[in-house]
């Protein structure tokens, strides 16, 4: 939420100075299917067991 609220903050739009962060972040959240985190955490998994894999591969050759 800091990091939103200072790059609205470099923007120097008073517009966007005007904007409830939280409940903006909230809603967009809420925009997005319950599955969602879900299928980040599968993303993540995989990802960080490639990773794992291929440096074990590197290390055996």
């Amino acid at each position: 939420m800091k990091s939103v609220r200072a790059a609205f903050r470099r923007k120097g739009d008073p517009e966007l100075l005007r904007v409830d962060v939280r409940a903006f972040l909230k809603a967009a959240e809420g925009a997005f299917p319950s599955w969602t985190r879900i299928l980040q955490n599968v993303r993540h998994t995989v990802v960080f067991a490639g990773s794992a894999l291929a440096l074990t591969a590197a290390a055996l050759v």
